[in-house]
């Protein structure tokens, strides 16, 4: 076998191992101890492993009521246009961050 088709099918076998173990790390990687973990540990817990790591978080206000809003950005493939803008909303309570998400106004 040639040297091209061995780094070829080696970058192959990584990105195939990357795609499965990326959803298995979820849980792991995004947890409720971080406002953007938190986001991105709702997106998981909603059925959607890859978007949670592709979603666009941006910062924005912080709220004293409901907590830091975030602008959040990410492919759902289960709607009909695709890309999802949503506004999410990260509340400390205890030691952990709280999540609520929605399509805004």
């Amino acid at each position: 076998m040639k040297r091209w088709q061995k780094i070829g099918l080696w970058i192959g076998g990584s990105v195939l191992t990357l795609f499965i173990v990326l959803p298995l790390l979820s849980p792991v990687v995004f947890s409720n101890e971080t406002e953007s973990g938190a986001i991105r540990h709702y997106l998981y817990e909603a059925g959607h492993p890859y978007q949670s790591y592709t979603a666009i978080l941006d910062k924005r206000m912080l709220d004293p009521e409901y907590g830091r809003m975030y602008d959040v950005v990410w492919y759902d493939y289960d709607s009909e246009t695709g890309m999802t803008p949503t506004i999410c909303y990260s509340k400390k309570t205890a030691q952990q961050y709280s999540v609520s998400c929605g399509t805004g106004p």
